[in-house]
């Protein structure tokens, strides 16, 4: 921002002080500018650096716009595991209307007779702490190592964060490729080569299916390692089989196999 929108945004932040503050992102614009303000190698140690900081963000509306944009991928992941957990539905909306609807159905909103238009992403915040407290620590950290590193501060500033959705390992198309690297690959756990190979294709873990060497407690490698990873679901990849298996608890199911041979069948087993 340039100095006068800085100075806009901190005249802004003083109306609204007295009744909002803590619901209000003008208000924490405003003070987190101020104490940014502090440490003035921030804004001084590139001029260029800060231009990229100017470029996207002008209006009111353009900063809420981008506020509830970063937002979105947090409330659809956690709209999701709402709908397996509790069963909830998930909400079907116009995609202009997805960050409120997703809102109040994650019962963010504290009140749902306003207008969708009317709804903005600070109402959704319920602070544990004092919010100007928190981003006080939070700007002395920045200010704090411009002292000692100003430029590479800016990098902390110029950001744009990116949320990756929940996805699974990427396989190379030929299955060739996976069999020739694990097929005599020693297990990380007991150091031999397990009978029956799989690969969590959640983190790419290379484990012993059903290999007596590798069990605690009666449970196998495999069903251990769902625990840990998968909060007690895992996905694997039978090596030698070039099938799918889906394992909950105790209990399994084959999904069956994401490659096909050259008559466009499925080639279990590798027969």
């Amino acid at each position: 921002m340039v100095d006068g929108e800085k100075e806009v945004e901190r005249a802004r932040a003083g109306l609204m002080n007295t009744w909002n503050g803590e619901e209000s992102w003008e208000v924490l614009l405003g003070f987190i500018i101020s104490e940014l303000s502090k440490g003035k190698s921030v804004y001084e140690a590139d001029a260029e650096g800060m231009s990229v900081l100017s470029s996207s963000v002008r209006s009111p509306e353009s900063i809420e716009y981008s506020l509830q944009q970063f937002c979105l991928p947090f409330l659809r992941v956690s709209s999701l595991l709402q709908h397996h957990l509790y069963g909830d539905d998930l909400p079907g909306c116009p995609r202009e209307e997805e960050f409120s609807v997703l809102a109040r159905g994650l019962a963010l909103l504290s009140s749902t007779h306003q207008p969708p238009s009317q709804w903005n992403s600070a109402s959704c915040l319920e602070w544990v702490v004092c919010p100007f407290e928190l981003t006080s620590l939070w700007c002395a950290e920045v200010t704090g190592l411009t002292e000692m590193q100003a430029e590479k501060t800016l990098t902390l500033l110029v950001q744009d964060p990116h949320w990756p959705g929940p996805h699974l390992l990427q396989l190379p198309e030929n299955y060739n490729t996976i069999f020739q690297y694990y097929h005599r690959k020693s297990c990380t756990a007991c150091s031999e080569v397990p009978k029956d190979p799989a690969v969590c294709l959640v983190c790419g873990t290379f484990v012993c299916l059903k290999g007596l060497c590798c069990k605690q407690h009666s449970y196998c490698e495999c069903v251990l390692h769902s625990q840990n990873c998968g909060a007690a679901t895992g996905i694997f990849l039978l090596i030698n089989a070039s099938v799918i298996i889906i394992i909950r608890g105790h209990r399994f199911c084959l999904w069956g196999s994401v490659y096909l041979d050259a008559h466009g069948e499925e080639d279990r087993d590798l027969r």
